[in-house]
């Protein structure tokens, strides 16, 4: 049975809920990063999702094991380029970078994968503004790392590494979309139990098990990292897909960095500078630019 379609209120407040929860991932980094390793933290936050999304699938009867081959290779490469890669350069990244421009450069993403897929798939329809919108997209980048990029001052490491993370995600999800997954879910877990594996013993190995020795606060936030700012706001998402075209679902990622921001400065008190407002127009702009029909 097709599941009926929401509504304009529906859709809002499930992209609002969505958006506010991804976009909250950002200062919540920003808060554990001085004080765990990323590698530990990529651990933490892939067991804790990890464990929710199982959950979520078995209450759900969506729960099967992945039958082939094929599937297993699959769902290595989705953990690794969706999973811990993004995981452990976000988690890097927030040591040097405030929520609001970290968001912001992560929303990119969307950019990249169009410029991709006119490449590698040809049934993609060239769109007349993606070309002006990357463009006006890497422009957004520059005028957010302001005047102290040019002067070496600013953290280029953490943008740079927010721009990995951007290409990340974006990688993963041409794969996906090459793939063409038979059952969506199996990549959802694999994405989180392909990171807990490889980033547990990579961290273990290199900061030892003392990393993980962090006071109640922390794991608190890492808790919330991996349930409310990934198992949860990803399930919502795929539900969102199956009520609401891919272009209207797509919108989270206009909404996601005003999230970010808000938290950020309410919680941690970073008030965006007016050259990150104003590079963050620019960037949504190039997004919306390139994304449109």
């Amino acid at each position: 049975m097709t599941p009926a379609p929401l509504s304009r209120a529906e859709l809002w407040l499930r992209l609002l809920v969505i958006a506010g929860l991804w976009g909250a991932c950002f200062p919540l980094l920003r808060y554990v990063a001085p004080q765990m390793p990323p590698l530990a933290i990529a651990a933490a936050r892939a067991a804790f999702s990890a464990s929710a999304v199982l959950a979520f699938l078995l209450v759900s009867g969506r729960l099967a094991w992945p039958r082939g081959r094929a599937i297993w290779g699959h769902m290595l490469v989705v953990g690794t380029l969706n999973g811990w890669v993004p995981n452990l350069l976000t988690a890097t990244a927030m040591s040097g970078i405030e929520s609001a421009p970290a968001a912001l450069i992560q929303s990119v993403s969307p950019l990249l994968v169009g410029t991709a897929s006119l490449l590698l798939f040809r049934d993609e329809v060239r769109g007349r503004g993606l070309f002006a919108g990357l463009a006006l997209g890497l422009l957004g980048i520059v005028v957010i790392l302001g005047p102290r990029a040019l002067s070496g001052e600013a953290e280029l490491g953490a943008a740079l590494m927010m721009v990995g993370t951007a290409a990340s995600y974006a990688s993963g999800t041409l794969y996906v979309r090459w793939a063409r997954p038979e059952v969506p879910e199996h990549f959802v877990i694999g994405q989180q139990v392909v990171a807990f594996i490889v980033a547990l013993p990579a961290a273990l190995l290199i900061n030892g098990a003392g990393a993980f020795a962090q006071p109640g606060d922390v794991w608190l936030v890492v808790a919330l990292l991996g349930v409310m700012g990934s198992a949860l706001p990803l399930s919502l998402f795929i539900v969102l897909l199956t009520r609401a075209p891919a272009a209207k679902a797509s919108l989270v990622g206009y909404l996601q960095p005003v999230s970010a921001a808000l938290v950020g400065a309410l919680w941690l008190g970073e008030v965006p500078a007016p050259h990150v407002l104003a590079g963050g127009v620019v960037v949504l702009g190039g997004v919306w630019l390139a994304t449109r029909r």
